[in-house]
């Protein structure tokens, strides 16, 4: 294995965070401390790969696969560790030590090099041509466009009207065809070498480190197609990168980052002083994007057209965006306007005070959804009122809840407790389905069975000195059997880990992973969080008793239904028991 000093390997995996790197490959979900996702190296429906950013690790409870970084890229990529070293460390620009020269990595290296050098030279050929007499058209149309201020921040150029302009001024640079060709920005037909790009106005596109990797392309006239953005290439992969990022990460006071669809609504909102601008390059918004939006800001606001292909836009983003952390409003563009219009005819404040009153993404959902209705209409008002609360009732945080059933209450003037009770059916009713040896088991989303079983199998010990909390507490067939073990294996005095258990119910094991490794409640004991865990599944399944006897009341005779009563009135009063108890707590 190859040998690094410390001082160099620590300076590689500290720009390499562990989250950031698996986040390029999976779709992470934190949940507490820990970030989740399906396993990259075999198929599940139920996360099991873990990562722990605080000891920057990861771990599969599955295929038991687990490290640092380095192991990550190994596995993934299917690299050695020198190779893998090496992975990481061009990731983030860092040279390796000159010791440990690798001749067919140092040959990519330098192939990349050498088409960033090319392109760099392209954009400065095109800027150039912007200066040239033909180039007046198109100062002409940036001064209409009024972003003529701009022209030198963005590196803004000139493509001839020219067969093959940029192909003789690279070939007289020395580069070759399969160099433009690999670039993208020279093709070739019936022994002809053409340029990609003619008679447009030319944006350079460049990385977040500032090299220039594609080009995009606008016409000056009616002519189609308007924009012609670079396709994919050995530079350039439009998922993993942002218009102007390059610019925007250099701000040292960055607290939020204004995201757009085009280059041009990027170039007219800081022609204008707006200059936190970002754009997803005229293609819809990717993971990768998003993630690479979360290593420089936590809030991000929509920018997109007010048009209905705008608005649709919108809301997909909204939940790649959240999925990520980030948190997300929608500025909602006035008459169907695009950003860089609205910039340019009425200016920063304007822009800044429709900031101002965006949307957060909830609020932004649920105009759309009335949208569809007609709030005229009693029956339309009650649809509408169902579909928000079932949109409302999945957010995560309590208070946010509370407010926006506040809002529809007032929008539709319903009251909030039987909005309220509308949201707690919804909840009720929600199931998801998952496979254990072949037979599928429903489980209530609100079933703290998996999580009370987890904590066991991290904490056997509190079963040994407590079983009586635990007995009879487990329905599900699957807890039952996993309790039963680890309480058959305490009377014989061991007391199993968490590794055994996972080897011994594989299957089963996966289905609890996401439960798995939760953080205690900082002050609370391990016992009383026990027991904490215990009353809400006690609570939760008394209420669905209840729920069942009520039920069953319908054509139930009188001597039945008293009976019934009787038992719906003890469920009631154990019910206030454990509330009381609970809550007093």
């Amino acid at each position: 294995m190859a040998r690094f000093s410390e001082e160099w390997l620590a300076r590689l995996l500290d720009k390499n965070d562990i989250a950031d790197v698996i986040g390029e490959y999976v779709h992470l979900e934190r949940k507490g401390t820990r970030l989740w996702a399906a396993c990259p190296w075999h198929a599940e429906k139920n996360p099991s790969f873990c990562v722990t950013p605080e000891k920057q690790m990861f771990y599969c409870f599955s295929c038991k696969k687990g490290g640092g970084v380095i192991n990550f890229i190994m596995e993934q990529e299917k690299l050695s560790y020198f190779e893998a070293v090496q992975f990481l460390a061009d990731r983030v620009g860092m040279e390796m030590p000159e010791v440990q020269e690798n001749e067919a990595y140092q040959k990519k290296k330098a192939y990349t090099r050498r088409l960033q050098e090319m392109m760099k030279q392209l954009a400065l050929h095109y800027h150039e041509n912007l200066w040239k007499p033909e180039g007046k058209v198109a100062r002409e149309y940036l001064q209409k466009r009024q972003i003529s201020n701009v022209i030198r921040t963005y590196g803004i150029g000139f493509a001839r009207d020219a067969y093959d302009d940029a192909y003789r001024f690279l070939r007289d640079k020395g580069y070759s065809l399969r160099e433009m060709m690999d670039a993208g920005v020279v093709r070739s037909r019936d022994g002809r070498n053409y340029d990609f790009f003619r008679n447009r106005v030319m944006f350079p596109i460049q990385n977040a480190f500032g090299d220039v990797i594609a080009f995009g392309g606008r016409v000056m006239d009616q002519g189609e197609p308007k924009y012609l953005n670079s396709g994919e290439t050995y530079l350039f992969n439009k998922r993993y990168h942002l218009y102007s990022l390059n610019q925007v990460r250099k701000k040292r006071d960055l607290q939020n980052i204004v995201l757009t669809e085009g280059y041009m609504d990027v170039v007219g909102m800081r022609a204008v002083g707006v200059d936190n601008v970002v754009a997803s390059l005229g293609t819809a918004l990717t993971r990768e994007q998003t993630r690479l939006l979360k290593k420089y800001t936590n809030r991000v606001y929509l920018c997109y057209d007010g048009d209905a292909a705008g608005q649709n836009a919108s809301l997909r983003a909204i939940d790649l965006l959240q999925a990520e952390g980030l948190r997300t409003s929608v500025m909602c563009m006035p008459d169907g306007m695009d950003p860089d219009d609205f910039a340019r005819t009425r200016g920063k404040d304007a822009f800044l005070e429709l900031q101002k009153q965006s949307l957060s993404g909830v609020e932004f959902k649920l105009r759309m959804l009335r949208a569809n209705y007609d709030m005229q209409q009693g029956d339309q008002v009650v649809e509408y009122a169902t579909r928000a609360v079932e949109l409302i009732g999945g957010l995560q945080n309590e208070l946010e809840k509370e407010r926006y059933i506040r809002q529809l209450a007032q929008e539709t003037k319903l009251s909030e407790a039987s909005l309220q009770r509308q949201m707690g059916r919804e909840t009720t009713d929600k199931t998801h389905t998952f496979v254990v040896n072949d037979k599928d088991l429903s489980q209530k989303e609100t079933d703290g069975e998996a999580k009370l079983l987890a904590l066991l199998m991290e904490r056997p010990d509190l079963l040994q000195r407590r079983p009586e909390l635990f007995q009879g507490i487990f329905r599900q067939e699957i807890h039952k059997k996993i309790f039963f073990y680890i309480f058959g294996e305490i009377k014989k005095g061991v007391l199993p880990t968490c590794a055994e258990l996972l080897s011994v119910f594989s299957a089963e094991g996966e289905q609890l992973a996401e439960s798995l490794h939760q953080e205690i409640p900082e002050g609370v004991s391990a016992d009383d969080y026990a027991e904490t865990l215990v009353k809400r599944v006690k609570i939760r399944q008394l209420r669905e008793e209840r729920e069942q006897q009520i039920a069953g009341m319908q054509g139930m005779d009188a001597k039945a239904r008293a009976e019934a009563m009787k038992k719906v009135a003890a469920l009631n009063v154990e019910l206030h028991r454990l509330n009381d108890h609970f809550f007093r707590r």
